[in-house]
């Protein structure tokens, strides 16, 4: 954690079922003293028993004051952070955390935004939408899931104003509903801002398709949590299209 960071106690509010093994977290100050501000993009270290620290995205909208949303993915082939935070911190429960920290920030003013988010990754990619259609600047949000029940936040986004901005690609649905990164990346165009959130080989995925078509790299935004495990779970891939080619992501960036 770096030096400007304060500590900070908070009480777990809130812990609600969000889909398949995902929980949302609503963290309130434990002292009734407001909590800092944060932008769009922006994570916080949870402090977990048995010494751990994980990073985990601000899912709430940035406007907001007095509370902090995060979800967790539960990952029992994960280093156990995930499984700390289903399992061991309940509501009532007052932990410790940092105050919110932005290494993802999100570009205002841009002449479009395409937010292409991967399972759990949707959450720092969720508070974007939400501040680029408070601020009513244009954007797209495609969102992969395995399957509908995987899906977080999908009645959250069905029910937005801005539900006719995102596009969901599910596996378990037809596969022509799946996303043709290569496609959709395959023209770079000036002023427009790509944002990616998910598993390390869906980022990757992105991450090259723009590069070989010429996206610049000031253009292209993203953020890595952790590390990779050592055995990769089957439960935790999804499949995207490059060009004519089925690509399977078997990565989780929430197994913290």
């Amino acid at each position: 954690m770096s030096a400007s960071a304060m500590m900070l106690r908070v009480r777990v509010a809130h812990k609600t079922p969000l889909a398949h093994d995902i929980a949302l977290f609503e963290l309130a100050s434990a002292d009734g003293r407001p909590l800092p501000s944060f932008s769009a993009g922006s994570h916080i270290d949870i402090h977990l028993p048995g010494g751990m620290t994980r990073q985990y995205s601000l899912c709430n909208t940035s406007s907001e004051t007095g509370r902090y949303h995060i979800a967790v993915l539960k990952d029992d082939a994960g280093r156990g952070g995930s499984r700390a935070m289903h399992e061991a911190v309940q509501e009532g429960d007052v932990i410790t955390i940092s105050s919110p920290r932005n290494h993802f920030p999100l570009i205002h003013g841009a002449a479009d935004s395409i937010l292409l988010a991967g399972g759990i990754g949707i959450t720092p990619l969720l508070c974007m939408a939400e501040t680029l259609f408070m601020l009513k600047q244009p954007f797209t949000l495609h969102y992969c899931t395995r399957s509908h029940d995987r899906t977080a936040f999908r009645s959250r986004i069905q029910q937005s104003g801005y539900a006719a901005h995102v596009t969901f690609h599910v596996d378990d649905a037809p596969s022509e509903q799946r996303l043709d990164i290569a496609a959709l990346l395959c023209t770079p165009r000036p002023g427009v801002h790509i944002y990616t959130c998910g598993p390390r080989g869906f980022m990757e995925a992105v991450l090259s398709c723009a590069r070989n078509s010429g996206w610049p790299e000031d253009q292209l935004h993203y953020e890595f949590f952790g590390a990779s495990p050592a055995k990769p779970e089957a439960d935790a891939s999804f499949v995207v299209k490059l060009a004519s080619v089925v690509f399977r992501s078997v990565w989780n960036l929430s197994a913290h």
